[in-house]
């Protein structure tokens, strides 16, 4: 079988199922290829005459820190501290689940 009988056979099977769940499952793997795919895009690097570098930035990356701007304006974050203080109950959390195996 090649790579476009393979396809049909899938696609067949995709319009035959009436399984939403299996229809939500295919599209979040299809959604993950192309973020990875995505992710696997160099970033460039240039260098202007002042020996400064330029970073640019593909578009995976783009659009990750445009989600995080968003975020931050609808203050959907926590402070460093926060963040420690989960950290150190999460290790705690581990370290209590690990020794009562």
């Amino acid at each position: 079988m090649n790579i476009d009988e393979f396809k049909l056979e899938i696609i067949a099977k995709i319009i035959a199922t009436d399984d939403v769940a299996l229809l939500n499952k295919i599209q979040e793997i299809i959604n993950d290829y192309e973020l990875n795919s995505l992710v696997n895009e160099p970033t460039s690097t240039y260098e202007k005459a002042t020996s400064e570098k330029i970073f640019v930035l593909n578009e995976w990356q783009q659009k990750r820190i445009d989600i995080a701007l968003k975020q931050v304006e609808n203050g959907e974050y926590i402070s460093d501290e926060e963040a420690e203080k989960e950290i150190q109950i999460w290790f705690k959390e581990e370290d209590e689940r690990l020794s009562g195996q």
